[in-house]
C-alpha cells in the first residue's frame, strides 16, 4: 500500500446486491454504521466520522480519518501471591513462558502478587479489515433474508460485490459466502441498471459523484430532494399540488436510483369513483401520487417517479405505458363498485357467518353481534342514540365481504361508509363506519364523531378481550395481532373525549360477551390498558412520576377516565406549591417508618382508640376517617380533585405535630402496634388518591 506511511486515511465499504426492498434500507444503514463502529472500537481503532448511503442495490459507508494502525496494547497478567508455594510460581512462569526476572511484585489491596506486563504491537488497519468485514457480513440481521445458488450466506437479496478501499487502495481479502465460494474485495462497482456498467473507483473522495455521473444518486436525501424539486416545478406552473404522502415518498426513494418525475392522465370515466378508491389503486399497487387542485379536489392526473434520466420520447412512452396500467386497475375498481352497489348489507352480513374472525373466537358475524350488544351499553357514556350505535355495529364489517375490499383491503371501513351512504343509511351511521378503524397508530387522526369513536372502541375492545381470553396477549417485543396498537387507540379516544367510564366499565361488558369471568384475565387486561395510558399521558408532557402516582393506585380501574385526567392535572399544578412539598416530606417520613413492618392486606387495620394517650393520635385517626369519607364523596367528581389535594395539604400540621409529640416505637407492644396501624390506615387512605412516594419533590 503506497500511502500507509500516513497516520490516518479514509475508508470505503460498499455492498452491491440485487434490489433490497425499500422498507429495509434505512435500517440497513443504521446496522452497517453500528456494526462497523463496534468492530473498530473493540480493536481500538479511532476515526472521525461516518457517512452511510443506501439505495436499491448499493449499501455503503465512508469512514473519515480512520487510524491506519492499531494502538499498541499493554496486557498485564497477575500471577500467584508473593508468598505462594514454589510450585504455583513455577506453574505461572511455565504457562506464560517467562523467567522470574521478567515479573514484578506489586502491592494490591489483597496483598503482594507477581505481575507480568506485555506490550502487544498494534497491527496495520488493512491487516485487520478482512476480519471486520466478515463480522459485519455475518452480523447483519434482515427482517427477511434469502440464500442463493450454492451459498450459505443469508442476505436481503443476493450479494454480488464488495468494494473495500483504504486510502484509495484496494484492501486484499475476501468473504466466504458458501462452501468454497468467496467474494473478493474489489475497487469497482456498477452503474444504473439501464447500462449496468462496471465503474472503477480510483478515489474515495470521488465515489459519490462518480456514481451520480453514472445515474446512481447514492444519498437518499438527495434523491428525495430531486423528486420534491421536480414535482414542485411541474405542478406549480399548473397551480396544482401533490397530496401529502410522506410514507409513499420514502418508499419511492428506496425504489429508484435516479429519479425522473413524470405526470400522467386519468380517464374522465374514472373520476366518479370515490376519492379513496382512486388514491388507493394508484398508491398501493402502482406507487403513484395523487394530485390536487387549489381547493383540494382530486385532479384527473397522477404523478409517478421513473428510474431513468429525462429523455422526451422515452418519457412519453413511459407515461403512456403507466396510463394503460392504471386504466386497467381503475376499470377493475369501477366493475367492483358497480357489483357492490347492486348487493346488500344483509347479504354481506350473511357471508360473514362463514368468515372466521379467529380460531375459537367465532365468525365475523359473531363479532359484530358482540359489538352491537356492547355498543348499546356504551351509548349513554358517549351521548349517542343506542339504536344508532347498534345499527352502526351491525353494519361495520359488512364491506369485508364486498368485492372492492377483497381487492383493496386498505379500503375496509372506508367503503362500508360509502356503501352505507349510497344505501341511504343515516348519515351518522355512514360516518361512524367510515372512521371506525381510526386511529391506526399513535400519530393517526382520531374519529371525528362520537358514534365513530364509540364504534372504534367497541371494535377494538372486543378484539382485545377475545385474544386475552384465549391467552393470546402480547409477549416481549412480539405483537403479531397488533393488540398494543388496539390498546393505544382505545386509550387515545378515552382521553380525547374525557369519558365518564372507568377501565372496569370499558372492559367488563366485552369479557361478558365472551362468557369470560376470570378475574386474572380481567386484571391482566386492565394492567395492559394502564400501561398504554401511562405511555400516552407521558407523551402529552405530563411528568411520568405524577402519572404513575395516580395510575398505580389500587382502585384506579374503578375511577373514570375524566377523573383520572382531572386528578393528574390537579397534582401537576400543586407540585409547585411549597406546602405540597411539605406533604411529600411528611408522607416520606410515614413511609420510612412503615416500610420495614409487616401488615395484613386489609385496607383498614384495627385501631383501638382507648389506647390513645395523646390528642395527636386522635387527630390522625379523625383525619384518616374524614379523608376516607371525602374520597367516597368527591373522589369520583371531576371538579373536586383540587379540594382533595387541599385536604391532604391541610394534614401537614397534624402530621408534623404527631411526629413531634408521639413516639411510635413505644415500649408497650400493644401501643406500638396500635400507632403503626394508625399510620398505616392514614397511608392507605392517602394512597387511594395517589401514591405520594412516587412523586419527585
Amino acid at each position: 500500500m503506497n500511502r500507509m506511511n500516513l497516520n490516518r486515511g479514509n475508508l470505503l465499504l460498499e455492498f452491491f446486491s440485487e434490489e433490497i426492498p425499500a422498507r429495509m434500507q434505512l435500517n440497513s444503514e443504521t446496522q452497517l454504521q453500528n456494526l462497523f463502529n463496534k468492530s473498530l472500537r473493540q480493536r481500538d481503532i479511532a476515526f472521525d466520522s461516518f457517512k452511510t448511503y443506501s439505495g436499491p442495490r448499493h449499501l455503503s459507508i465512508i469512514i473519515k480519518n480512520i487510524e491506519l494502525e492499531q494502538k499498541d496494547q499493554e496486557i498485564e497478567k497477575r500471577g500467584p501471591r508473593f508468598d505462594a508455594n514454589q510450585k504455583a510460581i513455577e506453574g505461572f512462569l511455565k504457562s506464560n513462558q517467562l523467567n522470574l526476572d521478567e515479573t514484578v511484585i506489586k502491592e494490591t489491596k489483597n496483598g503482594k502478587f507477581y505481575f507480568h506486563s506485555q506490550i502487544i504491537k498494534g497491527k496495520k488497519t488493512y491487516e485487520i479489515l478482512p476480519d471486520i468485514i466478515k463480522e459485519i457480513v455475518n452480523g447483519f440481521v434482515w427482517p427477511k433474508s434469502q440464500r442463493w445458488g450454492n451459498t450459505d450466506l443469508r442476505w436481503a437479496r443476493p450479494l454480488r460485490n464488495i468494494v473495500l478501499l483504504l486510502n484509495d487502495d484496494i484492501v486484499k481479502g475476501k468473504v466466504e459466502i458458501g462452501k468454497h465460494v468467496f467474494l473478493n474485495f474489489t475497487n469497482f462497482t456498477f452503474s444504473h441498471r439501464y447500462s449496468d456498467k462496471k465503474i472503477i473507483i480510483n478515489k474515495i473522495g470521488n465515489y459519490e459523484q462518480l456514481l451520480e455521473d453514472n445515474l446512481v444518486i447514492l444519498d437518499r436525501n438527495k434523491r428525495s430532494d430531486k423528486i420534491i424539486n421536480e414535482t414542485s416545478y411541474l405542478l406549480n406552473k399548473q397551480k396544482l399540488k401533490l397530496a401529502t404522502d410522506n410514507a409513499l415518498l420514502e418508499e419511492v426513494v428506496g425504489l429508484i436510483e435516479y429519479p425522473n418525475v413524470l405526470i400522467g392522465s386519468i380517464g374522465k370515466e374514472f373520476m366518479k369513483l370515490p376519492r379513496e378508491v382512486l388514491s388507493t389503486a394508484m398508491r398501493v399497487h402502482q406507487k403513484y401520487f395523487s394530485i390536487l387542485d387549489i381547493k383540494n379536489n382530486l385532479e384527473s392526473k397522477f404523478l409517478f417517479v421513473a428510474n431513468s434520466v429525462k429523455e422526451k420520447d422515452r418519457d412519453l412512452r413511459v407515461i403512456e405505458g403507466n396510463e394503460r396500467v392504471l386504466k386497467a386497475r381503475l376499470s377493475d375498481a369501477k366493475y367492483f363498485l358497480e357489483n357492490d352497489i347492486s348487493n346488500t348489507f344483509e347479504n354481506w352480513n350473511q357471508k360473514l357467518k362463514h368468515v372466521l374472525f379467529y380460531e375459537s373466537l367465532g365468525s365475523l358475524h359473531d363479532k359484530i353481534t358482540r359489538m352491537a350488544n356492547i355498543s348499546k351499553v356504551f351509548a349513554k357514556a358517549f351521548g349517542v342514540n343506542p339504536e344508532l350505535a347498534k345499527q352502526a355495529a351491525l353494519l361495520s364489517k359488512a364491506d369485508l365481504a364486498s368485492e372492492m375490499v377483497m381487492e383493496f383491503p386498505e379500503l375496509q371501513g372506508i367503503m362500508g361508509g360509502h356503501y352505507a351512504k349510497i344505501k341511504n343509511k343515516q348519515e351518522e351511521v355512514a360516518k361512524a363506519i367510515f372512521e371506525h378503524y381510526k386511529p391506526k397508530g399513535v400519530s393517526d387522526d382520531l374519529p371525528e364523531t362520537k358514534l365513530g369513536s364509540l364504534l372504534s372502541i367497541v371494535d377494538k375492545i372486543d378484539t382485545l378481550s377475545g385474544f386475552f381470553s384465549i391467552g393470546k396477549k402480547p409477549t416481549g417485543s412480539k405483537d403479531p395481532l397488533a393488540l398494543r396498537r388496539n390498546g393505544f387507540s382505545i386509550v387515545q379516544i378515552l382521553i380525547n373525549l374525557k369519558l365518564n367510564l372507568s377501565l372496569n366499565e370499558v372492559i367488563e361488558p366485552s369479557l361478558k360477551e365472551y362468557s369470560c369471568f376470570s378475574q386474572s384475565i380481567k386484571l391482566s387486561l386492565i394492567d395492559f390498558m394502564i400501561d398504554k395510558l401511562k405511555y400516552i399521558l407521558s407523551d402529552k408532557n405530563y411528568k411520568i412520576y405524577i402519572v404513575n402516582s395516580v395510575l398505580n393506585t389500587k382502585i384506579v380501574n374503578h375511577i373514570s377516565i375524566k377523573v383520572i385526567l382531572s386528578r393528574i392535572d390537579s397534582i401537576s399544578r400543586f407540585t409547585k406549591n411549597k406546602d405540597f412539598k411539605i406533604l411529600l416530606a411528611n408522607f416520606k417520613r410515614i413511609n420510612n417508618i412503615l416500610k420495614n413492618e409487616k401488615f395484613p392486606n386489609d385496607l383498614v387495620l384495627p385501631v383501638n382508640t382507648k389506647l390513645f394517650d395523646t390528642i395527636e393520635e386522635q387527630n390522625i385517626f379523625n383525619l384518616t376517617n374524614s379523608f376516607s369519607k371525602e374520597i367516597i364523596k368527591n373522589g369520583a367528581c371531576e371538579e373536586s380533585q383540587d379540594i382533595l389535594i387541599s385536604f391532604l395539604i391541610n394534614m401537614n400540621g397534624p402530621i408534623s405535630s404527631f411526629f413531634d409529640n408521639v413516639i411510635v416505637n413505644h415500649d408497650n407492644s400493644s401501643i406500638r402496634v396500635n400507632r403503626l396501624n394508625l399510620l398505616k390506615n392514614l397511608h392507605n387512605s392517602i394512597s387511594e388518591y395517589c401514591i405520594l412516594e412516587t412523586i419527585e419533590d
